[in-house]
């Protein structure tokens, strides 16, 4: 029992009591992942790096209230379902796994709006082949028609 207490560590940030993990001793500082994490966010707070925020849905409904734009909807690329900030999906043409840098992963020309069925249903399938294959099963509608827009 004496062997145990000797392994006894104290966390670096709350200063609560611990035995670390096994084979952890001389590397373990925090007694959980909570206060690893917690240490973290302080030391990045002192470094003036801030993380965290409001999520997509929010900073979109918000740009379009303030651009005073009635119709919030977007035909999705594939299917032309209308979609709405809460439920679109980011979609990239070719495959993520194909591009090398992240400049291509950014290109705007490699990027459309895709509803989560369609993104799921392209999968790893080259953009072509599965614009043939929505076409052949009759899933691709007519474009909707925004005002003001060409779609």
């Amino acid at each position: 029992m004496q062997e145990k207490e000797t392994r006894k560590k104290r966390c670096e940030f709350c200063g609560f009591e611990y035995y670390p993990a096994l084979y952890q001793y001389d590397r373990q500082k925090y007694c959980s992942l909570k206060c690893k994490w917690r240490n973290r966010d302080v030391l990045e707070k002192e470094k003036g790096i801030y993380k965290g925020g409001y999520c997509r849905e929010t900073h979109i409904r918000l740009w379009i209230d303030a651009m005073g734009i009635a119709d919030v909807s977007a035909p999705c690329h594939y299917c032309n379902e209308p979609l709405y900030p809460d439920k679109f999906v980011i979609e990239h043409k070719k495959p993520r796994r194909e591009l090398k840098s992240r400049d291509e992963m950014t290109d705007i020309s490699n990027l459309v709006v895709s509803c989560h069925g369609c993104n799921q249903k392209k999968g790893l399938m080259e953009y072509s082949e599965f614009l043939e294959s929505q076409i052949a099963t009759g899933e691709k509608k007519a474009p909707i028609q925004v005002a003001g827009h060409g779609v």
